[in-house]
């Protein structure tokens, strides 16, 4: 006798077949289907020369801060910028020979470190002199066209050329240069092309400063690449961000130099999307952060006295600058009003900056016998006044002024310990002084 069916067990059956058939449908389209392919990551390999030429032939003035101005990019290229030491080379008062030898050199080792999945991209720096043809290292004229033939010649993607020199501008394609939409890019976009960034226009000087101890425009692109040129605050440098730091801090301090104001240009002519980044601080530990209360114009200083770093800091904006570890000073210069702190940048970490490290500052208004303080002619002129201007001298040790070891500074300079025995003068003392007769700070 047969066994009627009922219509819940019909549903069950019906259910079980569906799953089955499932299955089997899905097992027979993944074997169908081969399984995605991973593609290689693409990592970046940056390369740079580094060219300082003090010399620019006969009637040129011989230039103080090429050789230092190229070393200054060369160290902020190798802490944040990714070019290892054996990526980079450091060329040092060499003629046109030497500048087209380095580019050759350049050649065979970008060939040599050719590879799968590696992007390439190559920074020249020249600190020197030049004209509305050429360079001109050593007075020797390397015309713009036979350099943009060695450039060329580097089997890279991307080619980044920065002259800091007189009338450089005319190695744009003209004044101001061609700015395309899309040109940045990151570590892993496809493109391909050149930059040249000039810092003065066809017709302009470029300038260094004594009181700045380095160019203009080169003072600035190593402070922006720092990172003060992080507009949008995300530890990245970009190619945009620093021309344009560099490009206004330098206009801002030349408008009323005797060589006249100077204008930086640029010939930027990459293919491709995303950002060009020429420094990340996320990759460095060693970074100065300065808080967002902290608001005016900047000047840190290392412990040598050299200027690192001048920025302009808006209020509410939190900064951080990468730096080498050690101890700085950093003056911090408002309208009528100036203040300094004293900090040490940890290498594990870093320091941070807040309005409440800073002190008042007096400055005096003098004037060395046989010439003008460059402080007094500072003041004069509305130029920043640095307190680093004044030499640091740790130790002052006295018998009677001026018997003293600050004469072997002129003098002056600004004690932390000053021991007199008959007496001791400091004309600045941050610190403690102890005399066994009288002792005094002007």
């Amino acid at each position: 006798m047969m066994r009627r069916t009922t219509a819940g067990e019909w549903g069950r059956r019906c259910g079980l077949l569906a799953a089955v058939c499932l299955g089997v449908w899905a097992a027979v389209s993944a074997a169908a289907t081969p399984p995605p392919v991973e593609e290689p990551p693409v990592t970046l390999r940056r390369f740079a020369l580094l060219v300082g030429s003090s010399e620019g032939g006969e009637g040129r003035e011989r230039l103080r801060y090429a050789g230092s101005d190229a070393l200054a990019m060369s160290r902020v290229l190798g802490e944040l910028g990714g070019v290892a030491v054996a990526d980079r080379v450091l060329l040092l008062e060499a003629d046109r020979k030497g500048l087209l030898g380095a580019l050759e050199r350049m050649r065979v080792l970008v060939e040599a470190a050719a590879a799968d999945g590696v992007r390439s991209e190559l920074v020249l720096y020249y600190s020197g002199h030049s004209d509305a043809e050429g360079l001109l290292p050593r007075g020797e004229r390397l015309t713009y066209a036979a350099l943009k033939q060695g450039l060329g010649a580097v089997p890279v993607d991307v080619r980044i050329a920065i002259l800091d020199s007189c009338g450089s501008g005319a190695v744009t394609r003209f004044k101001g240069g061609v700015h395309r939409p899309g040109f940045l890019m990151d570590a892993a976009s496809q493109v391909r092309g050149h930059a040249y960034l000039a810092s003065s226009s066809a017709d302009e000087v470029a300038q260094e400063s004594d009181a700045i101890g380095a160019s203009f425009f080169t003072h600035f692109l190593v402070t922006g690449l720092r990172g003060a040129a992080d507009a949008s605050g995300d530890g990245r440098v970009t190619l945009h961000e620093a021309y344009q730091f560099a490009f206004h801090e330098t206009l801002a301090r030349t408008e009323r130099s005797q060589g006249g104001p100077q204008h930086a240009a640029y010939d930027i002519q990459l293919a491709g999307s995303g950002d060009l980044v020429l420094t990340d601080l996320r990759t460095s530990r060693v970074r100065l952060t300065v808080a967002e209360d902290v608001q005016g114009r900047l000047f840190v200083r290392d412990w040598g006295n050299q200027l690192v770093a001048e920025l302009q800091k808006p209020a509410g904006r939190r900064l951080a600058l990468g730096l080498e570890a050690g101890r700085y000073q950093v003056v911090l210069e408002r309208p009528s009003q100036r203040f300094e702190a004293e900090l040490t940048v940890s290498p594990k970490g870093g320091s941070e900056l807040r309005a409440e490290h800073f002190v008042p500052m007096t400055l005096t208004r003098t004037a060395a016998r046989g010439g003008t303080d460059m402080r007094a002619e500072a003041l004069s002129t509305g130029e920043p006044v640095i307190l680093g201007d004044m030499p640091s001298v740790p130790f002052n040790l006295s018998l009677v002024p001026p018997l003293a070891t600050t004469s072997l500074w002129g003098g002056g300079g600004r004690n932390h310990l000053a021991l007199g025995v008959l007496g001791v003068r400091s004309v600045q003392l941050q610190g403690v002084g102890v005399s066994a007769g009288v002792g005094w700070v002007d």
